[in-house]
Formats: C-alpha cells, sequence, structure tokens
C-alpha cells in the first residue's frame, strides 16, 4: 500500500500536505539551502529557479521528489537534522504513516509580502530601552489578566483533526475564525474547547478545562473569516474579553498576540510586534504566529481587543536577512458588525 509520502502527484490538496508544505518552507526557509537539500534526493538545482519564494520553492521540490519517490526520504532527513523542532511529532507521524492534526489555515489566498521598508523594522536586537520597562510590564500584567479566555480548539470533520485558538467573548460564546470552524470549508462534526492549557510560574502544566463546543449552533462570516459557537458550563471564573472596550489600531503601534501556535500551550507574542499597515478591513503587524494561532486575539498596549487574527504571510527574502513574514487579523470592528448583522447574543 502507498503511504502518504509516497504519494505522486504531491497531494498538495489534503491538510496534511499543505502542512507538510508549510513546515518545509519554515524549516528551510532560504531558497539556496533548500536547493542543497533538494539536491540529496535526487533533484537537479538546475530545475529549480532561486528567484521563488520559500513557498514557491517548495512546492516545487515537493513535487520533484513525489516524482522520483524520495519523499519520504527527504522528511526523515529533515527530522533528524530538527530532531527536537516543535513540528517534529508531525514528522514522525508521517514518516510512519499515522494519522496527523494539524492547522486549518488555508496556503492560498492570501500573499502580503513584506516591503522593503518594512523589512527594515525586522530587527536582531531585542533590548529595549529601560524607561520603556515599566510600560511593557503594564501591558503583560494586562495580558495575564486577559489570557485565561483564550482556548484551544480541537476540531475534527470529514478530513480529519486540526486545531485554532478562540476565545471567551460572553457568559457561553467562543470566538474564532471560520476556517478553524470549517477546515477546508467543511463545517466541523466536533468542536473540544480546551481552556487552561498553560503552564505554572515554574513551567509546570497547568489541568486543563476541556469542554464540548454545540457544533449546531455554529455561526460565521466566510469573507471576513470569523465564526462562534455556543459553550455549555464555561466557569465564571474564566474571564471573558470584552467586545464593546474594542479600540481602534493605529500603524507604528504594538500588537500583542495570545495564542496557541501549533496546537501548544499558550503563548504570547510580544516582540517585534509593530502593526504595519490598517486598513477598513484589516491590520497587518509583525508578531510573531504559527499555524494554530488561527482565531487568537490581537490586542493594543492598553489591552483592549484591536483584531482576530486569521492568516500568515508569505516568507519574502530581503537582502541581508533570513526569509521575513508579516501576518494579518481582521478588524474586530467587522466582527462586531458581523454579530450584529446575523443576531448573534453575546
Amino acid at each position: 500500500m502507498v503511504t502518504f509520502l509516497e504519494t505522486f502527484p504531491f497531494p498538495f490538496q489534503t491538510p496534511a500536505g499543505q502542512e507538510l508544505w508549510r513546515t518545509l518552507a519554515g524549516l528551510v526557509p532560504v531558497p539556496l539551502d533548500a536547493i542543497a537539500v533538494a539536491e540529496k534526493f535526487d533533484v537537479d538545482p538546475l530545475d529549480l529557479p532561486v528567484h521563488l519564494t520559500p513557498r514557491q520553492l517548495w512546492r516545487v521540490i515537493l513535487e520533484k521528489t513525489a516524482a522520483k519517490g524520495t519523499t519520504t526520504d527527504l522528511v526523515k532527513d529533515l527530522l533528524a537534522q530538527n530532531p527536537r523542532n516543535r513540528k517534529a511529532p508531525f514528522l514522525k507521524a508521517l514518516i510512519h504513516d499515522q494519522k496527523v492534526v494539524v492547522s486549518p489555515e488555508p496556503m492560498a489566498g492570501f500573499d502580503p509580502t513584506v516591503t522593503a521598508p518594512e523589512a527594515l523594522l525586522f530587527t536582531d536586537d531585542l533590548t529595549m530601552a529601560a524607561g520603556r520597562i515599566p510600560s511593557l510590564i503594564a501591558t503583560l500584567q494586562r495580558l495575564l489578566k486577559l489570557a485565561p479566555a483564550v482556548c484551544l480548539l480541537r476540531v475534527e470533520n470529514a478530513l480529519g483533526g486540526f486545531t485554532g485558538t478562540g476565545f471567551r467573548i460572553g457568559t457561553d460564546l467562543v470566538l474564532t475564525n471560520h476556517h478553524v470552524l470549517f477546515p477546508e470549508k467543511i463545517k466541523a462534526a466536533t468542536v473540544q474547547v480546551d481552556f487552561g492549557f498553560d503552564v505554572d510560574v515554574n513551567g509546570a502544566s497547568l489541568p486543563v478545562v476541556s469542554l464540548a463546543g454545540d457544533t449546531s449552533t455554529i455561526i460565521g462570516d466566510l469573507t471576513d473569516d470569523w465564526a462562534v459557537l455556543r459553550v455549555a458550563k464555561m466557569k465564571p471564573e474564566i474571564s471573558v474579553i470584552d467586545l464593546a472596550n474594542a479600540a481602534v489600531p493605529t500603524s507604528g503601534e504594538r500588537a500583542f498576540i495570545v495564542q496557541h501556535p501549533d496546537g501548544q500551550q499558550k503563548r504570547i507574542g510580544f516582540v517585534r510586534n509593530l502593526i504595519t499597515e490598517v486598513t477598513d478591513h484589516s491590520v497587518q503587524y509583525l508578531t510573531d504566529t504559527q499555524p494554530g494561532s488561527s482565531g487568537a486575539p490581537v490586542f493594543d498596549a492598553d489591552g483592549k481587543l484591536i483584531a482576530l487574527h486569521h492568516r500568515g504571510g508569505t516568507p519574502t527574502q530581503h537582502t541581508g536577512k533570513a526569509p521575513l513574514t508579516k501576518n494579518q487579523g481582521v478588524r474586530i470592528s467587522r466582527v462586531v458588525a458581523g454579530l450584529a448583522a446575523q443576531n448573534v447574543k453575546i
């Protein structure tokens, strides 16, 4: 029987295929390095144009290794080089042809490349002026109070298992992305909502409150990529993120994201986090995210909600820097208007 990694043509149309494609572009984002890897597995470097973006290049590489039957060996090699990478369990599962849980974030339809001026905002200096530290501490304290409202979503439909992020916005209501609750545009059959998937001050795992979402209550909007569902038995002590207290995002300010990247325990993105562009529909920022962060709340420095994170951009190469990526959220004002238009009671 042909395994997933032995499939020809390469199954880009499947969630697992898209996740592997995205993973390889993240593991080896520099085109010349990717070409060197591919050459080890019988791919002629002359068949690989260096002007492609990392994702474009890895699509070509996977097409060619699938044709030559060397995809499994390529994945094994990259796993051996990255045994402790967060994607190692995913790669191992593919090698052994096991079921995988992936992000439902689409690969197509969003391509905000990092411009040359934006590339200058990505610096290697992670220090901060001492006088600004009290302000950062105040922001992080606000986010810590809001963080319990953020939950991991474990979604299943006919295509398999997926993970995303969501957050409580009402007594029994959780907000996330449309594509999280409709992976590959197929409605979720089950949704498990995990609150408290986090660690304590010593790094020990906290107890998780796992609740079943009612999939019959799902309401959403594909265009603005938001969706909500009802979740019974949410404890009163779980904080609620107030949509009525939302703020207007501003270019040049900071975007902070509380998220479950790759289905991991809760993390907060708070460095290299400038907002670079604001439109009537969206907010683009340099704050780091990963697949699985879809549906996370995006806050300003005052801890006010400004956007619903929904997509990662295409890695862009600029001279002297590793490939850079910016990310995008839907303005929360669009979501609030959409909820009102569909008579969703919060």
